[in-house]
Parts: C-alpha cells; structure tokens; sequence
C-alpha cells in the first residue's frame, strides 16, 4: 500500500482542452478559473495574437488566441471558445481555447520530450512541455500535447502584452 500511495503522490493533475481538433493540457496548478462567457475588449495596436483584454473583477487581464499563436487557423462558426485564466510568468493571463474537457492525474514517466522537427518547421516547440499518449475507448491512442506556460511567450511578447494594457 505505501508503494500505491508513493506512487499517487507523483502524479502530475493537467486540465485538458481542445483546439483545432487535438488535445492539449496545461498543470492544473497553473489555472485560476475558467470563464464561458467573457466580454473581449480591443486594444489598438495589441500584438496579433492578442485579441484584446476582459475585466476580470477589476484587474485587467490581457488574452491570448492560442489558434493565431499556433498559426492553426480561425475557429469554426459554431465554436464557443473558453477563456482559461492562468498565471505564468508571474503575470495572470487568459488563454482562449476551442473547448475544456477535463482533469487528468498523468503519470509523469508516460509523458515523452517533443520530437525534434528541423529548423523549417512551422512548430515551435519551445513551449511544448511534452507529449503523452492517453488511452481511448475506442482502443486508439489520443496524443495529448503539455504546454509550458513559463515558456508560451518570450520576453519581449511579454513586454508588448505590458504596455498594450497598461
């Protein structure tokens, strides 16, 4: 039974969502809360992937397109993207994502490095954590990509996001 217990205490907790159709998880430890219905507001001359900011109970919270981040395209008419609000880097920032599906308890030896792609690849894996496979009902694995927050925008993205809020 110690051994069990040992065991369960290493186990990394991660909350899922989609986007563009693949399965994506960020460490529950960095989530605050997830907002459905959230009012966006522009900002001139925000960086691109940054459609605008929400008044999150009065602090002002910049958010990030991951689908533009990610170069993967606009979202489908009949998505109803999700506002996760993280922290990272110090800072509170929301991440809009297609869908939220769960929280998983990942074994941290199931999660694998992200596969070198070449210098030409479109993917920047900089801020992918690793890859894990997750068994499915249907006996086909789904690949879940864990994303490092700390590392989603470089400093003077950063920078930007400060002064487009401030």
């Amino acid at each position: 039974m110690a051994t069990t217990e040992a065991s369960s205490q290493a186990l990394q907790q991660v909350l899922c969502f989609a986007l563009a159709g693949e399965a994506y998880a960020l460490p529950i430890l960095k989530v605050r809360e997830i907002q459905a219905q959230a009012t966006i507001t522009r900002i001139p001359k925000a960086p691109a992937y940054m459609p605008g900011v929400i008044n999150l109970r009065g602090a002002i919270v910049p958010i990030l397109e991951l689908r533009h981040r990610f170069s993967l395209g606009a979202a489908p008419e009949d998505t109803r993207p999700v506002i996760v609000i993280v922290e990272a880097q110090s800072r509170t920032l929301g991440i809009r994502v297609d869908s939220v599906s769960d929280v998983l308890d990942l074994d941290p030896s199931s999660i694998r490095p992200a596969p070198e792609l070449g210098t030409d690849s479109a993917l920047d894996r900089e801020f992918i954590a690793g890859l894990a496979n997750l068994p499915g009902a249907s006996g086909t694995d789904t690949m879940l990509i864990l994303l490092d927050l700390d590392r989603l925008l470089s400093d003077g993205e950063l920078q930007a996001l400060e002064e487009a809020t401030a």
